[in-house]
């Protein structure tokens, strides 16, 4: 019979563990929208406005929050289309890099 509780306690404790887990490792796994607007800044400028400007140029990709306001809805299939690759880009992304940008362009949905 003590053994039985000692199983149930054991188990109880393994289920609350897997309860709290998530608590902290999402922030760590969590995007980083500086990071993202870091690395926009460095390798997407070339082609895209990535911060908001009161002026508009014309270029043939969309600036970042033409393109937050697209993804508005539903902005987790962002980070898939950048690693979707689109023409004339030619930068190598990470899936982290990925969902950094997301993260930030999604800062920019108004």
């Amino acid at each position: 019979m003590q053994r039985s509780a000692h199983a149930k306690e054991s188990g109880l404790q393994l289920f609350r563990l897997c309860l709290l887990l998530p608590m902290f490792v999402a922030p760590a796994l969590a995007a980083d929208a500086e990071n993202g607007k870091r690395v926009a800044e460095a390798r997407c400028v070339t082609c895209h406005m990535v911060a908001p400007s009161p002026r508009r140029e014309v270029a043939d990709a969309p600036p970042f929050d033409v393109i937050a306001r697209k993804f508005q809805v539903q902005p987790e299939t962002l980070a898939f289309a950048i690693l979707d690759p689109h023409p004339r880009m030619n930068v190598a992304l990470t899936r982290r890099e990925a969902e950094d940008i997301a993260a930030y362009i999604n800062t920019l949905a108004r």
